[in-house]
């Protein structure tokens, strides 16, 4: 046997290397201990896989790293492409609801300059077939006003309804024109009855008292209409059915539309304190500030009133859907007084949502016109020097 010492070269150490020549010479004497081969096998595996580093787990180590940045970056990749498509959305959202507010309110625009011209006209007209009766010229006005008023809340319905389905999904010329009539003749309805409440106005000789009933009396009207469930239906039909539903439902929610003439009634109730300054000083200037002022401050107050009334209006509504539910859920055997008690309360808030929403909207002309009359006062008064638009001829109004 070749010698332990000699195999293992200058790799052991000293110690190792006389361990070795003892371990020799104890088995050239004496033979091979007394040793296992199983146990020498596990002992020599043991001490290998001790001595030699596992290289699968070194390995699969930086796989498991890369493994776990790869779907880290998956999921912040994920994370961004939904940040992405929610701010394209939200972006094409905005978009849309800008497009739809600046067409709705160029339609509105147009729609009240059609209705206004289309009133001044049969107004003329109808004043001329008045004219050899020989009676008082307010009087007269009034009931060419009243007249025309009549004629549009039998005809606008009617051509509302007859038009509801023609052409809505053609794109040609005459589809548009079609569809430009249907935005008008809500206004023609407004419009004639806001200039009834004109003319009743300068008939009552612009008394206080008198437009302060007539617009209780205005706003108090459309309040019972909106209340009713009938009004309700008729539009609900309007909404869901299209052009299916009835004339008699089309001339119902037809009255809607009498938040012009409400919200002008309270405008002319509000405007008599600028037009009291005005009438005290009639400077330019004097005027176009007392103007500026007045808008200022009904700007102001009509914003903290509608935000209050809106949120009430919610809360009011909220409570209604409540009331409605506990009305289906009632219990024949608990007898019909609670029954009686959400009926009436539902009913309650009706009319206090109806009563909510014709303030609104009225706050809402009346803005407009206080508006309007700054625009006026700068331009007539203080640029021009006229009293008024129409004291300024034709030539400047059309500027």
């Amino acid at each position: 046997m070749a010698s332990l010492a000699a195999r293992s070269g200058g790799m052991l150490p000293r110690r190792s290397q006389t361990s070795a020549a003892s371990l020799e010479r104890a088995i050239d004497e004496d033979g091979p201990p007394a040793v296992a081969p199983a146990a020498f096998d596990a002992s020599r595996r043991s001490q290998t896989s001790s001595a030699i580093p596992d290289h699968h787990c070194v390995e699969h180590a930086p796989e498991d790293a890369y493994s776990a940045e790869l779907a880290e970056l998956k999921e912040s990749h994920k994370k961004l492409k939904q940040a992405v498509r929610l701010r394209v959305h939200k972006a094409m959202a905005d978009h849309n609801t800008h497009v739809a507010t600046s067409k709705k309110f160029a339609e509105t625009s147009l729609g009240t300059i059609a209705g206004w011209i289309t009133a001044q006209t049969f107004y003329f007209i109808i004043l001329r077939g008045l004219d050899p009766l020989g009676i008082d010229r307010l009087l007269e006005s009034f009931l060419a006003r009243l007249i025309y008023a009549v004629l549009a809340s039998i005809l606008v319905p009617v051509l509302d309804w007859s038009l509801s389905n023609k052409m809505s999904d053609s794109e040609h010329f005459l589809a548009d024109q079609v569809h430009l009539v249907k935005i008008c003749l809500p206004m023609f309805f407004a419009w004639a009855w806001k200039d009834v409440i004109s003319a009743a106005f300068a008939l009552a000789g612009e008394s206080l008292l008198i437009q302060i009933a007539t617009a209780l009396a205005v706003t108090s009207a459309m309040v019972v209409v909106e209340t009713l469930p009938t009004f309700r239906r008729a539009r609900q039909a309007m909404k869901e059915r299209g052009g299916s539903d009835s004339l008699f439902e089309r001339m119902v929610a037809m009255l809607g539309n009498l938040a012009l003439a409400v919200g002008f009634a309270w405008n002319t109730v509000f405007s008599r304190v600028p037009k009291h300054f005005f009438s005290l000083v009639k400077a330019p200037m004097f005027v176009f500030m007392v103007q500026v002022v007045y808008y200022v401050l009904m700007t102001t107050f009509i914003i903290l009133i509608a935000m209050r009334l809106r949120a009430w209006k919610r809360q009011r509504h909220q409570e209604k859907q409540e009331h409605a539910e506990a009305e289906k859920a009632h219990d024949p055997e608990r007898g019909y007084s609670q029954l009686v008690v959400h009926r009436v309360s539902s009913i309650a808030a009706d009319a206090e949502v109806a009563g909510l929403s014709v303030v609104i909207s009225a706050l809402h002309f009346v803005y407009a016109w206080a508006q309007l009359d700054t625009v006026n006062a700068l331009f007539f008064n203080y640029l021009l020097g006229c009293d008024s638009a129409g004291a300024c001829g034709y030539r400047n109004n059309f500027y």
